[in-house]
């Protein structure tokens, strides 16, 4: 992705970063504001990418000292920075026209993708496989805006390991490529916000829903 083509999205990250960011770090969202002009272009959605991730360490701190609940807008922005490009992602992947996974057919496979070079063929199936994995990013998203509309966070245990399990799964295929193949790794930019970020998100929303109890319980070992 060039870095005219993906400047919206470093825009986007630092956005939902500088919103996601506690009023005590203010600051910070400020100081990453004034530091993008001296971003190398390359590096600007990994940096950007790294802006959000440390803005939500920040937004998540509160939580081990007893302050179990974020405020519904708050959670409304990390919610859609989680799982937002991830979404858009998999739905790219998945449906768009002509390459997306669902318009495959035997004629494709038998005549585009057999002639391919191996490393070549074994990309466009990690990219079919996205197409399962990454459907993380749509149920996260709409397991979210639950939460915002109804403050019920993923309490289907099984449902959350399964999540988390896709993504995770997906690496490990990826690894295999670029070991044993030669299969181009992803941006890191780009790993962050397909497979970590939605996976943050998805632990969040296990989190939130357990009982305020058990919370507790649970901030009082981290203390001791």
């Amino acid at each position: 992705m060039s870095g005219a083509g993906n400047s919206w999205l470093v825009s986007a990250l630092l956005k939902f970063a500088c919103r996601l960011m506690p009023h005590e770090r203010r600051e910070w969202a400020e100081a990453m504001k004034a530091e993008l002009p001296h971003v190398p272009r390359p590096a600007a959605l990994s940096w950007a990418a790294g802006c959000l991730v440390a803005a939500l360490k920040q937004r998540f701190a509160p939580m081990n000292t007893g302050s179990f609940r974020v405020n519904r807008w708050v959670m409304l922005v990390e919610m859609l920075g989680c799982f937002g490009p991830a979404t858009l992602a998999w739905w790219a992947f998945t449906f768009a026209r002509p390459a997306g996974v669902v318009y495959w057919n035997s004629d494709v496979v038998r005549n585009f993708i057999a002639r391919l070079a191996p490393a070549d063929q074994y990309q466009l199936w990690l990219q079919a496989g996205h197409a399962v994995t990454g459907v993380i990013a749509p149920v996260g998203l709409f397991l979210g805006l639950r939460y915002v509309m109804r403050n019920r966070g993923l309490d289907n245990r099984a449902l959350g390991y399964a999540l988390i399990a896709g993504p995770v799964l997906q690496t490990i295929a990826g690894m295999i490529g670029i070991l044993g193949l030669g299969v181009e790794p992803l941006l890191p930019g780009i790993f962050v916000l397909l497979i970590v970020l939605p996976i943050v998100g998805v632990i969040h929303l296990m989190y939130l829903a357990k009982p305020a109890a058990s919370l507790r319980a649970d901030a009082g070992l981290a203390a001791g």
